[in-house]
């Protein structure tokens, strides 16, 4: 029998230091496929690309820093004020988890990330894009400074801003809870993800991750909500192709980054420390 448990906290440490350390694995790795590959296509251009890795990598580490602590912060804040999320466990198998509760949470958590990006933005990119525009015109281009003056206007317009704020959080919680749904509904057919936990002290360790199993999941959820985002851009005006090519991007997309992640995370996880949860018995 299936026992149900309440997500009460992440620990921000463990968070941040595995989140990270997976970003920058993967960072490592797409740096030397794409580096590879420009060298198979332009050769005269390898010895250029070899100076994007560290970039590359050097970015993944403090974006990852921000991401995963603010994430693990605004989430510990918010699951103090919300209804927290609910997950089931049969044995090791995750089998259910609450999709209004997860949401919202998630919902709340992007809208708030935007919201800090947007003013970051206010700040910043009016002065490089006034700037930028004093360049383009004593180089005579009027045009290419003009259409970043329009921008910088649609960019501080109150509806612009509206937009941001609910288009942030009303598509975000329609797909998460659509994701949720779909993944409850795999889960009961013998497809939930397989975590091994362990206590440790107050909190509960995710010693390891089923990689194939994490994998199909997330395809399934993947192809989905690339079926229903497809399905919009062809009732806009989108042709078939679109739709074909969107579905099978998020196929494999959802599969290749799914099994990165859960075997990034079985290799790093006894490295530099496991993912600890507070899990509260219902």
């Amino acid at each position: 029998m299936a026992s149900v448990k309440e997500l009460k906290s992440i620990d921000l440490n463990s968070f941040t230091i595995i989140g990270t350390g997976i970003s920058v694995l993967i960072a490592i790795l797409m740096s030397i496929l794409i580096t590879i590959g420009i060298g198979i296509i332009s050769p005269e251009n390898f010895a250029i690309s070899i100076y994007v890795i560290p970039t590359i990598i050097v970015g993944s580490f403090i974006c990852g820093i921000y991401q995963y602590f603010s994430d693990g912060l605004f989430f510990n804040f918010l699951s103090k004020k919300f209804r927290n999320i609910n997950v089931a466990f049969d044995n090791d198998s995750l089998v259910k988890v609450s999709t209004t509760e997860t949401a919202t949470i998630i919902a709340t958590i992007t809208l708030i990330q935007v919201l800090l990006i947007y003013l970051v933005s206010v700040l910043i990119l009016p002065l490089i894009i006034n700037a930028t525009i004093q360049t383009l015109m004593f180089g005579g281009q009027q045009l290419m400074a003009y259409s970043l003056y329009q921008f910088l206007l649609i960019l501080s317009q109150p509806i612009t801003i509206i937009m941001l704020i609910f288009g942030s959080f009303i598509i975000t919680f329609v797909f998460v809870l659509i994701g949720a749904y779909i993944y409850n509904l795999i889960a009961s057919k013998g497809r939930s993800i397989t975590l091994k936990l362990s206590k440790e002290n107050e909190m509960t360790a995710i010693d390891s991750i089923d990689i194939l199993n994490f994998a199909i999941a997330f395809t399934i959820i993947g192809g989905a909500l690339s079926l229903i985002f497809g399905i919009i851009m062809v009732i806009s005006g989108a042709n078939v192709m679109t739709l074909i090519t969107n579905v099978c991007g998020g196929v494999v997309y959802g599969f290749i980054a799914a099994a990165l992640t859960a075997a990034a995370y079985n290799l790093l996880a006894p490295k530099i420390g496991k993912l600890k949860i507070e899990l509260i018995d219902l």
